[in-house]
């Protein structure tokens, strides 16, 4: 070779030595794949953001499991210098990490990991991370491989609010210093050793494995097993893959569950839980969690797993402090109060927002009948016990010892107790063992957890819920199928007063066909409806350009693209539509529920002077009693006459005090509902039920109307929210159409004569 050729070729290695040292991650010019650098300005205001969380509640210090850590260190991950503080105590792991980005959308960000050493050595562990200055949240797992002398670790990672695809785990590497565990680290500290010195590890390198199709007819086999932390099998354990729709296998007598594939994704979330326990998961490697088996090696794939379940605290913590479930937003929002429920719940807590979940300790209506009229009547009669306070305010009745009607009631609630049947309040129900009682006075059970427990960060420790696959940390998540079903519900909607059914919505339910198999529906099917799809569509942008957008339905573009809906706020991770189901609690303020819950037929009869007509009333759609609940709800079946455009005088079918709003004008007509004592217009509070008139689950009821005189005819079903008479005598004017926040009276159908 000339020395010519091998002149050009030194510089052509050179070249690409050049290349390589610009691409290689670790080298300090690298730019992140992802974003573009955020501003000084922005970067000050993150480190900002952690000073403060660092001050707020959190995982100050490890739970210490024995007496001293078998192990502790802490760590540099990445080019941005996260911090990563790890203990180690036999085969359990936990640690803490935080850290500011260096990256447009960035901000700082507080994390908590938890695992367990595996068979090959590794440690597996579930992370959750607080983005503290965007008021968002989200997890991941990560494998932790480390160095002999543990001076480093090989962290092979991914986020699980992004979707999974080919190029989920990323990679990167973390160095130890001589810190003690929650030490600052100062800027002039040397954080590796002096060889890593020029060639810091970057922390995001992203890896691609193709998913693999399952074509040859024989599925992938998942075997595993659910045990506690003894290793001791739980049976009736639910198993599923995260959002991958329903309960895929439940576990056997000795914990044992299978789980067939017809395809395996890069990464494999599978998940367990049972009532009594935290949810638990393990994650799966495509290249190294699957082996082929068979005569060939090669005729099927199959995996082993083993998902292990921590037992819940059984005793319910009284001091707990209730956490508020508003969202706080712009200049309101501080690390303090980032777990609120709607940072990153939003839609969710905007739906409930709109509820009458969230106002049943401020409907001014609710107020006003119990202070002046409900509480007298009761201590009227000698009556002290407080019946409307366990279900109106129950968080603040969860911290009462008696309810007293001349001790602390609905009336003193403030605070988060104003914000009626919350999210955090709802999702620490464990069971309804007497659906007779009132909401908290033993009608449900509740199982706060001990809020100093070191084990689950932040200050929600845990929630229960309908899925086993939520694993996020700082919620703490816990399997509860009763959420699924509308024996939650009763603990409220069915409950008595004075030896009398006030509320008897559940019973009413277990009634019906809705009740029985086959037909099934529970409360949650119709009141907690899904999210409907709508379709994408291309509409005119900005500048006129072309551009898509989801029309119809409840999801945005990306949620229709994905088929699912988004887990959390921000996130790009979906559930499958049944899997998600609005928190709007619909109810009589929805009129297309009214409409699809009772049907209206009216015929004209002939006869000799006027009109006669025959209306057909049926309950279609509710699988209860309609109008159901705590008996104030009426239906007005109004009839209206005319003769020459002109009204004809009303006779006594319905009584002069409804004839009020959508019924002022009524000729005839009848109520449907249930009547206490004489006068509908009494309360339950104050009179036996005398007359129960509603219309029950598929059974036709006839009511005939005469209109002498009438040349047109027009018959309303109105649903009404409660006796103008009532209302008036608390303080509230029915003429204005409105109480406590609603319209009096909802026109559900209207029919004309022809």
């Amino acid at each position: 070779m000339s020395l010519k050729v091998q002149g050009l070729f030194v510089i052509a290695l050179l070249a690409l030595l050049a290349v390589v040292l610009a691409l290689d991650p670790r080298v300090p010019g690298y730019r992140s794949q992802y974003d573009p650098a955020a501003t000084p300005a922005e970067v000050a205001k993150w480190a900002r953001d952690l000073k403060a969380w660092r001050q707020s509640p959190t995982w100050h210090s490890f739970p210490q499991e024995s007496p001293r850590p078998d192990f502790v260190g802490s760590y540099v991950f990445g080019k941005y210098r996260y911090r990563v503080d790890v203990q180690i105590s036999g085969d359990r792991m936990h640690y803490i990490s935080w850290g500011t980005d260096d990256q447009r959308d960035g901000g700082a960000w507080y994390a908590v990991g938890e695992g367990r050493r595996e068979a090959d050595g590794e440690w597996f562990s579930i992370w959750s991370c607080l983005d503290l200055s965007r008021a968002v949240s989200n997890g991941g797992g990560a494998w932790f491989d480390f160095s002999a002398d543990r001076r480093r670790i090989h962290v092979r990672y991914y986020h699980d609010t992004l979707p999974f695809g080919d190029e989920p785990i990323e990679l990167g590497e973390a160095v130890m210093v001589d810190l003690k565990p929650g030490e600052e680290l100062a800027a002039d500290t040397p954080y590796f050793e002096s060889q890593w010195a020029a060639r810091p590890p970057e922390g995001r390198v992203r890896t691609s494995v193709p998913a693999l199709e399952i074509s040859d007819g024989v599925p992938a086999v998942l075997w595993g097993r659910v045990v506690d932390e003894s290793g001791n099998g739980i049976d009736g354990a639910a198993v599923k893959r995260r959002a991958a729709g329903k309960i895929e296998s439940v576990t056997d007598s000795r914990g044992f569950f299978r789980i067939n594939l017809d395809r395996i994704e890069a990464l494999t979330l599978l998940t367990a839980g049972k009532l009594g326990y935290y949810n638990g998961i393990v994650t799966l490697e495509q290249d190294t969690a699957f082996r082929a088996i068979g005569p060939r090696g090669d005729s099927q794939k199959v995996a082993l797993a083993t998902i292990t379940l921590r037992r819940l605290d059984t005793l319910d913590h009284r001091d707990y402090a209730w956490v508020s479930p508003e969202p706080t937003v712009g200049a309101a929002y501080t690390p303090d109060t980032h777990l609120s429920c709607g940072n990153c719940h939003r839609r969710e807590h905007n739906h409930w927002r709109e509820s009458r979940h969230a106002s049943m300790a401020t409907n001014s209506w609710v107020r006003a009948a119990f202070e002046k009229d409900a509480k007298p009547a009761a201590l009227a009669r000698g009556e002290t016990e407080d019946t409307c306070t366990p279900c109106h305010s129950p968080s603040l009745a969860s911290s009462l010892d008696h309810f007293h009607l001349q001790g602390k009631t609905l009336l003193d609630a403030s605070g988060v107790h104003l914000r009626g049947n919350h999210c955090d309040f709802c999702h620490k129900i464990e069971a309804v063992p007497n659906i007779e009682a009132n909401g908290v006075n033993g009608s449900l059970r509740l199982l706060r957890p001990d809020p100093n427990d070191p084990r689950v960060p932040g200050s929600i420790k845990r929630v229960f819920g309908p899925l086993p696959d939520v694993s996020f940390l700082y919620m703490g998540a816990a399997y509860n199928p009763m959420f699924s079903m509308g024996l939650l519900c009763a603990s409220c909607h069915q409950n008595t007063h004075g030896g009398q059914h006030v509320q008897s919505t559940y019973s009413e339910w277990q009634a019906s066909k809705y009740a029985q198999p086959g037909t099934m529906k529970q409360c949650q099917d119709c009141h907690m409806p899904q999210y409907t799809a709508g379709k994408v569509a291309m509409i005119a942008g900005p500048n006129g350009i072309a551009i898509p957008a989801n029309v119809g339905g409840d999801l945005s573009g990306a949620e229709v693209q994905n088929d699912g809906v988004a887990i959390a706020r921000f996130s790009t991770r979906f559930r499958p539509l049944h899997e998600a189901h609005k928190h709007s609690f619909n109810g009589t303020e929805d009129i297309d529920l009214l409409r699809s819950g009772v049907s209206m037929q009216v015929e004209q009869l002939p006869v000799a002077d006027g009109l006669r007509v025959r209306v057909t009333l049926t309950n279609v759609g509710a699988g209860h009693a309609i109008p159901t609940g705590h008996g104030l709800k009426r239906y007005v079946l109004s009839v209206h006459g005319r003769a020459d455009g002109k009204p004809l005088l009303p006779d006594t079918g319905l009584p002069a005090d409804e004839r009020v709003s959508a019924a002022a004008s009524a000729t005839t007509g009848t109520l449907i509902g249930r009547r206490f004592g004489d006068d509908w217009s009494n309360p339950y509070w104050r009179e036996a039920q005398r007359e129960d008139t509603r219309l029950l689950p598929d059974e036709p009821r006839v009511y005939t109307f005469d209109l002498p005189g009438a040349q047109t005819g027009e018959v309303k079903l109105i649903l009404r929210r409660g006796s103008p008479g009532l209302i008036r005598g608390h303080g509230i004017n029915p003429d204005s159409q409105a109480v406590g926040g609603a319209p009096l009276d909802v026109v559900v159908h209207t029919w004309q004569s022809k």
